[in-house]
């Protein structure tokens, strides 16, 4: 039997291309052979399979202004059970709360997070034998300005959203070791793109996609000692 592992995230989960500039069109997506959760099925192999829900823009509770649709919180529950029974849910999210018109602060930045894993704990069917699945939550990468599309960084808060950005990490770190979920930090192996500052070029996700294939069997080791 597969162990079937949920991955919920935003753009750099969904695999987008950074761009130099604005083009007006729709952004395009790295292969599956080079987005992260592409390469992580590949590695973990057969016994596993990767259920890719990334959304370019999703928030993780908030909603944004004229784009409801970007919340990840009315979709998240649905997406669990669409998807069941889940052996393992990665949750990734966090970049898109640091837009300015959402006014983000060190104070609130974990509560999106930490809503999201009571979902999963409070939606015990999606996982196996009517338990809810273990958790693996990853810190997203930080942001920085970029030297192509300048008008991304102050979108996201300018010098504040990536202060914060370089809080995920400590931040997401104490949620997991509050809520009982495993803990890994993206900014350890992506980086943002020169391009926009925001989305990452094939290398950070070939660097998080092997650090998640040591992590993801471990958990799994773990939960049968």
């Amino acid at each position: 039997m597969k162990k079937e592992i949920l991955c919920y995230g935003d753009s750099n989960t969904w695999g987008c291309i950074p761009r130099w500039k604005d083009l007006g069109v729709p952004s395009e997506r790295y292969d599956q052979d080079t987005r992260w959760t592409g390469r992580l099925s590949a590695l973990l192999g057969d016994g596993y399979h990767i259920i890719e829900e990334g959304l370019g823009g999703r928030t993780s509770i908030y909603d944004f202004p004229g784009e409801s649709w970007r919340n990840g919180l009315p979709y998240f529950q649905p997406c669990l059970l669409s998807h069941r029974p889940l052996d393992l849910v990665v949750i990734m999210l966090g970049t898109n709360d640091l837009h300015a018109c959402l006014h983000p602060s060190a104070e609130r930045l974990g509560d999106g997070i930490r809503t999201l894993v009571d979902v999963v704990r409070a939606t015990p069917k999606c996982g196996r034998d009517n338990t809810p699945p273990p958790i693996l939550v990853i810190a997203p990468a930080h942001i920085k300005e970029a030297q192509g599309r300048k008008e991304v960084y102050p979108k996201l808060g300018g010098e504040k959203g990536e202060a914060l950005s370089r809080q995920f990490a400590a931040v997401y770190r104490q949620a997991a070791e509050d809520l009982g979920c495993h803990f890994l930090d993206a900014a350890r192996y992506a980086q943002p793109s020169d391009a926009d500052g925001l989305h990452w070029m094939p290398e950070s996700h070939r660097l998080l996609a092997d650090a998640l294939a040591q992590a993801i069997p471990a958990i799994f080791a773990e939960g049968l000692q």
